[in-house]
Parts: structure tokens; C-alpha cells; sequence
């Protein structure tokens, strides 16, 4: 089919639409509904509510263009990419096997390229001449094929676009093509090129990859999450991650999106200069999975404070000030189960509990258990 494109960069309508050339798009959509209707070729008009995309600084109305771009072909390896994928432990599972997994039986090639200036440049050559292309795949490979790479290049524009390879086809010059790259291949890339992989650090790369495990919100499915597995399958085929602790979205108190322009944001330092960290990690571990949307509020901060940090410091100074009494040094005595009362042997057994669970809970990522099980053992011993 023959590429149309009736909406002009700038928002206007193209010269040849009839009656409403160089109107803004938006404002011509009445017109074209009346001038169909009036030529008997409409079907139907209906005003329905549907989503929008708006821009996040401004707020005002986006417009999508069809565009040329370059492509990974992801649908060549989609088997490889769900049986890497089989390889993972999701936390929640229903997401490795459901979100995940489905978008990964269902891939489509990877639109790779944006047109923008800023971002890593696709370091694709192509001849003016024949129209041959070449991929450079690293700095000495640019100086070997280039008349005038400098010795110290700057890999970005506009220094990049000034540097030249002789075409081996035809002996023409070959001038890199204008796209950069999503810089979410950048993100997916991270793995191995936080090392400079495979130029130098072999053995940090291997003795670290895969990583253990990763954490992001659920809103990565399509993002990091399959960046990083799409890279790394096709270039080592298997996952580059053992472990996925996915996270929900932190709401307001009463379960609403925050955002800016709603006035429902909470300050991150209002809550840690008045609650202090540790309070506000304590409300995270414990108030749902991590997975699951949480409702956060000063409030909600305040009473796991009260719950646990106040009842544990309070058991603490309890201690201390009757210690102190006594002049109690506890590495003067010898700890003998035997001679204690049941009630000490009780909460001995329950300390020791205690650390059995928490330590296989933390080995299997399920923090919210780990954490719910200290918050009930610290009022046990208050008690």
C-alpha cells in the first residue's frame, strides 16, 4: 500500500486535503464530519468517552504519525524467548506466566529507532552511491573503515554524523543514517555494558550474570523487564535474570493514581524527616505484597511506627532501665536453657523460629511474610 500521510509535522492538515489545508488537525475534525455527511459518506457519528494521550508537561493533546523505522526481527526468536522466560521464578507468579508470558508468545518485532536528537546513535553506514549498509560494531572497527575518524571520537551527534566510511562495494562514501536508538535497548543492554562487555571484564561478566534478581513496577512488563530478556536472548540466549520481585503502584489514602496535577503527591522527605526511614521501610515490607498496590499515607506510616518500632524500642528500654538497676552485665553469665522458666524457653523457641522463617521466606524474595512474622514476634516478647 502506498504510505499516506494526511497530517503534516507540524500538526497541520497536508496541502491536498481538500477545504482544510493548514488547519490545525483537531480543529478541522468537525469539518470533515460535516463535509462527509453532506457528500452522504457517513456511516455514523457517535460522541463516546475513550482514552487519550496527553503530554505530560504541557497536558495538551498528542498526535501519533506512522513513521519509517529499523526493527529487531523479535519474531524470529519467540520460542527461545518463552522457554528463557520458563526459566525465571515471578514473584507473582501470575504475572511471569500471564502479563509476561503472554506478551512474549504474542511478540512483535521491536520498532528500535527513534527520531530525536539526543540518544545513543544507530551505528548503521549506508552508501550514498550503491546504497550498501554497514553495522559498525565498535570503535576500532569505525577508525579502520574511516578517512577521517578522529582519535579521540565523540560517539554522539553531531561529532558522530561527521564521520565517513569508505564503502567496500563501491569505493563511495558512506554517511550514517539519521535515527537514534530507543534508549530503552540502552536499559536492556545494561547487563553487559555496565562492563564494557565483551571488550574487557570477561571473568566480572561471568561470575555476575544472570543477576539474582530484579525488581521494577508492573508497568515494565513491556519496558525494562522485556528490554533486558530480549537482549539477552538474542545475544546469549537465556535469561539475564534468576528472580523478578515485581512492585505495585504506591497510591494515595484512598487508592488514587498520584499525580501532580491531582495535588494528591506526598513529599518523600515530609514523611522521612517527620517518621524518619526506617518507619517508611517497615510500612512498604509490611502493609501488602509487593506486587500489590499500596495506599500510602503519613498516617498509615505513623501507626506501623506505634505497632512495631514503638513496641520494640519500649521492650528495649524496659530492659535497659531495670539492667541498669541492677547492674546487669550479661556476658558475666552463661545462658542455660535449663534452669530458665517456661515462659523464657517460650520465647527462646520463638526467637529461634523466628530466624528459620525469616531466613527461608528472604530465600525465597517474599519479604512481606518475613517482615509480618517480626512484627508478631516483637509484640509476643513485649508481652
Amino acid at each position: 500500500l502506498p504510505f499516506v500521510q494526511m497530517v503534516r509535522e507540524d500538526g497541520t492538515m497536508h496541502p491536498d486535503v481538500t477545504d482544510f489545508a493548514g488547519m490545525f488537525c483537531k480543529d478541522a475534525d468537525a469539518g470533515i464530519i460535516r463535509k462527509l455527511a453532506l457528500e452522504g459518506k457517513l456511516m455514523k457519528k457517535v460522541p463516546y468517552e475513550h482514552s487519550y494521550p496527553f503530554c505530560w508537561r504541557c497536558d495538551t493533546p498528542l498526535i501519533y504519525y506512522a513513521r519509517h523505522s529499523w526493527f529487531i526481527r523479535m519474531t524470529e526468536v519467540r520460542d527461545r524467548l518463552v522457554a528463557n522466560n520458563r526459566t525465571v521464578c515471578w514473584h507473582p507468579e501470575s504475572i511471569g506466566e500471564g502479563r509476561f508470558g503472554n506478551w512474549l508468545e504474542n511478540v512483535i518485532d521491536w520498532a528500535v529507532t527513534r527520531e530525536r536528537y539526543w540518544g545513543t546513535p544507530l551505528p548503521i553506514w549506508e552508501c550514498a552511491g550503491c546504497g550498501h549498509r554497514h553495522a559498525i560494531g565498535s570503535v576500532e572497527e569505525l577508525r579502520t573503515m574511516s578517512p577521517d575518524c578522529p582519535e579521540h571520537i565523540e560517539l554522539h551527534r553531531p561529532y558522530i554524523d561527521q564521520v565517513h566510511l569508505d564503502c567496500p562495494e563501491c569505493g563511495g562514501v558512506m554517511t550514517r543514517v539519521p535515527e537514534v536508538i530507543d534508549c530503552w535497548f540502552d536499559a536492556g543492554s545494561m547487563p553487559f555494558a555496565q562492563w564494557h562487555y565483551p571488550f574487557e571484564n570477561h571473568e566480572v561478566f561471568d561470575r555476575l550474570f544472570p543477576a539474582d534478581f530484579i525488581s521494577e513496577a508492573v508497568d515494565q512488563t513491556r519496558g525494562w523487564f522485556y528490554t533486558l530478556m530480549a537482549i539477552s536472548t538474542l545475544l546469549f540466549d537465556r535469561s539475564p535474570y534468576r528472580n523478578v520481585v515485581v512492585l505495585g503502584l504506591v497510591q494515595d489514602k484512598d487508592g488514587q493514581k498520584m499525580s501532580k496535577h491531582k495535588g494528591n503527591v506526598v513529599d518523600p522527605w515530609d514523611v522521612l524527616d517527620k517518621q524518619g526511614a526506617d518507619a517508611v521501610r517497615w510500612y512498604f515490607y509490611t502493609a501488602s505484597a509487593p506486587w500489590l498496590p499500596s495506599r500510602f499515607s503519613d498516617e498509615a506510616v505513623s501507626e506501623g511506627q506505634r505497632r512495631f518500632m514503638g513496641t520494640l524500642w519500649n521492650t528495649y528500654a524496659f530492659y535497659v532501665m531495670y539492667a541498669n538497676i541492677d547492674g546487669f552485665d550479661p556476658s558475666e553469665h552463661r545462658l542455660d536453657p535449663a534452669t530458665l522458666p517456661a515462659i523464657d524457653r517460650w520465647i527462646l523457641s520463638r526467637l529461634h523460629t523466628l530466624i528459620a522463617m525469616v531466613d527461608d521466606r528472604l530465600e525465597a524474595y517474599d519479604i512481606t511474610a518475613a517482615a509480618r512474622a517480626i512484627t508478631a514476634f516483637v509484640d509476643e516478647l513485649s508481652n
